[in-house]
C-alpha cells in the first residue's frame, strides 16, 4: 500500500503587489504602474463581459443590493403613474381667502371680560381730629345695591374698579371731605386719552376740601355739591363751577350742618340717594328704592329663620 506524500508547494509569487505606490510618499518609489492589457484578462472574466452576469433566481440573496433597490425603485414608480389622479381642494379667490387672511393678520388682541354693571363708588374723608368720621358714607354704601366703599387716598384702586366695568355702564361718585377732592382728581385723570375720555354721569361732594378742586371737568355731566359755611375756609368746601356748561351741570347747595356731620345728614342722603336713582333710570338701569326694598325684605325674611332657628 502505498502512502501519498503531500507535494509541497512553493510560495506564491504575487506580481501585481510589485506596481503598489508607497503611501504618503515615504518608502522606496515603485515603479509606475500600467494599465492592465487585454491579454492580462482571464477567459472567464472576457466569458462574463460579453455574456453578462448568469441569471440567478428572482429571490437569491447573491443579487447586489444596488440591483434589488434599483429593481425596488423601478417597480414603485411604475406603480404611481400607473394611480389615478386625485384632485386637489385650492381656495378660490373668494370669501374664504379674504377670512383666512382676515384671521392670519388679525393682531387685535382678545376681548376681556367687563362688569355690565353701574359703578357707584362711595370715598370716605381723612378721618382724624374729627374731620370725617365716615359713618355716614359707609352707611349709605352699605344699603345701596351694588355699591363699594374706598377710602380717600386710594384713588389707584378706584381707577382700576371703574375700568372694569363696560363703558356703556354709569359711572357714579359720592365722596366726603378728602373723599370729596379725591373724586374730582379721579374725574380729572379720566378724562385724557389715555383713559378713553371716560365720563361720569354723577359725582357728588359732600363738603370737599383742599386747593384748586372747584373745577368740574367736562367729562362729568352732573356734579351736586353739598358745601358749608364756617370762619375756617379749609374745614368747609367752596361752590364749584363748571369748565364747560355745555357738558356739565353743577348743582351747589349751601348746608347749615357742621362738617363732620354733613355725611350723616338724612336729608342730604335722601338727594343723594334720589339723584343716583335718576341717574340710573336715565340709564334704563332698575330703580334704586325697589332694590332696596327687596335687600331690606330679604334682610328681615333671614333674621326672622336665624331667631326661629336660635329658638328651636
Amino acid at each position: 500500500m502505498k502512502t501519498l506524500q503531500p507535494q509541497t508547494r512553493g510560495p506564491i509569487k504575487n506580481d501585481n503587489l510589485k506596481n503598489l505606490k508607497a503611501l504618503n510618499g515615504k518608502g522606496t518609489a515603485p515603479h509606475d504602474l500600467q494599465a492592465p492589457t487585454s491579454a492580462n484578462i482571464s477567459e472567464a472574466a472576457k466569458a462574463l463581459n460579453t455574456e453578462g452576469p448568469p441569471e440567478l433566481p428572482e429571490h437569491s440573496s447573491s443579487v447586489p443590493n444596488t440591483q434589488k433597490a434599483t429593481s425596488t425603485a423601478s417597480s414603485i414608480a411604475k406603480s404611481l403613474t400607473s394611480l389615478p389622479v386625485l384632485p386637489i381642494a385650492i381656495p378660490s379667490e373668494g370669501k374664504d381667502v379674504k377670512k383666512l387672511e382676515e384671521k392670519i393678520l388679525d393682531k387685535t388682541p382678545p376681548k376681556l371680560s367687563v362688569i355690565r354693571k353701574p359703578a357707584v363708588i362711595f370715598i370716605e374723608g381723612f378721618s382724624a381730629f374729627g374731620i370725617s368720621n365716615g359713618d355716614g358714607i359707609k352707611d349709605m354704601a352699605d344699603n345701596l345695591p351694588g355699591a363699594k366703599r374706598f377710602s380717600w387716598n386710594e384713588q389707584d384702586e378706584i381707577l382700576e374698579e371703574i375700568k372694569k366695568h363696560a363703558p356703556d355702564q354709569p359711572v357714579v361718585l359720592v365722596g366726603h371731605s378728602f373723599g370729596g377732592d379725591s373724586a374730582i382728581e379721579i374725574a380729572n385723570s379720566l378724562n385724557s386719552v389715555k383713559n378713553g375720555f371716560r365720563g361720569i354721569d354723577l359725582l357728588i361732594s359732600i363738603d370737599s376740601v383742599g386747593i384748586n378742586h372747584s373745577i368740574i371737568p367736562m367729562n362729568v355731566k352732573r356734579n351736586l355739591n353739598f358745601f358749608g359755611e364756617g370762619l375756617l375756609p379749609f374745614l368747609h368746601g367752596d361752590p364749584h363751577v363748571a369748565r364747560n356748561t355745555a357738558y356739565t351741570d353743577v348743582l351747589n347747595e349751601l348746608r347749615p350742618e357742621l362738617h363732620s356731620r354733613m355725611e350723616d345728614s338724612d336729608e342730604i342722603q335722601f338727594k343723594i340717594f334720589e339723584s343716583i336713582n335718576e341717574i340710573l333710570g336715565e340709564n334704563n338701569q332698575q330703580d334704586l328704592f325697589v332694590e332696596m326694598q327687596k335687600q331690606e325684605q330679604l334682610r328681615a325674611f333671614i333674621d326672622n329663620q336665624l331667631l326661629r332657628h336660635s329658638k328651636d
